[in-house]
């Protein structure tokens, strides 16, 4: 007798679960389909990775315990246990990948800063562990153009901390993005940037002095020739955390000094407010009407 007829399930059937033998077979096939997928895809992406590596012997290296890209803007340094232990068992640590240590460029020590980048989980969710990592050497291989990408600002502050304001690998593109974000001009060649600031001031700011931690500040009042240093060290500001990158640094000089004047104290800095009082009357007279509200009080 022949086998009845069996229709084709509806796509928008709900399937109903069973504890018949056919059925938890048939899910246990399933089951170890999908796992024989992933393996299959986990391979692939595997071959991949090799090919990158070794399209790039010069590029990808290894010492004992690494692997070490080397980019068009920065040494990378990336430690092989921690891209095996997520390979080998994704459920265990945190998730997403580790900072990478980033050093200047051709240089494994000096100065360094890291780089926390992680992958658009909505696009790699169904990718495998390799083909991931492929992704992230090759944006570390090409730096210099994944940093124009506006999702990677966490690789252009990682190479403002690394190089600073000076002539570096990384000049055109801190050129680019600063003068992109603020209204401020970047001088590499001085190790410095200006930007206008409001009754007619111009500020500077500059981190070529390699005794000094932070920034120097400089100012020009309207038809002042010569710059006036303000501020020796930013890292002297009483909320120095606020102002460690030179980005925030150029906005508080981009409403200064009118902040320092009509807002509330907290909308500065007061050493930096203490300092700009020397050389400004209607700061010196806010801190001293400040100063007499509190003993007033």
């Amino acid at each position: 007798m022949d086998e009845p007829f069996l229709l084709a399930q509806d796509e928008d059937e709900i399937e109903q679960p069973s504890s018949s033998s056919d059925y938890q077979a048939m899910k246990l096939k399933q089951f170890q389909g999908k796992i024989d997928a992933s393996f299959s895809a986990m391979q692939t992406s595997f071959d991949y990775l090799i090919k990158t590596i070794n399209k790039n012997p010069d590029r990808i290296i290894f010492d004992v315990e690494n692997i070490i890209v080397l980019g068009n803007l920065a040494t990378y340094t990336i430690p092989l246990d921690a891209v095996l232990s997520k390979l080998k068992n994704p459920f265990a640590g945190g998730s997403g990948l580790q900072a990478t240590k980033t050093t200047r460029k051709g240089e494994l020590k000096g100065r360094e800063s890291s780089v926390c980048i992680q992958p658009d989980y909505r696009n790699v969710a169904d990718l495998p562990g390799c083909d991931v990592l492929d992704s992230y050497f090759l944006m570390l291989l090409n730096d210099d153009k994944f940093i124009h990408q506006p999702a990677h600002g966490p690789l252009r502050r990682a190479m403002l901390q690394l190089y600073g304001l000076s002539v570096s690998p990384a000049s055109a593109v801190m050129k680019t993005w600063i003068e992109s974000t603020t209204a401020a001009e970047f001088k590499p060649e001085e190790s410095a940037a200006e930007i206008k600031g409001t009754d007619g001031w111009k500020w500077r700011v500059s981190d070529s002095n390699p005794l000094v931690h932070g920034y120097s500040i400089w100012f020009k009042k309207k038809n002042q020739r010569k710059w006036t240093k303000v501020v020796d060290d930013s890292s002297l500001f009483e909320y120095s955390y606020h102002y460690d990158d030179v980005l925030s640094i150029l906005e508080l000089l981009s409403d200064s000094p009118r902040v320092l004047v009509h807002d509330e104290p907290y909308a500065s800095d007061e050493y930096f407010m203490h300092e700009v009082a020397k050389h400004h009357a209607p700061v010196a007279l806010r801190i001293q009407n400040d100063q007499q509200e509190r003993a007033s009080s």
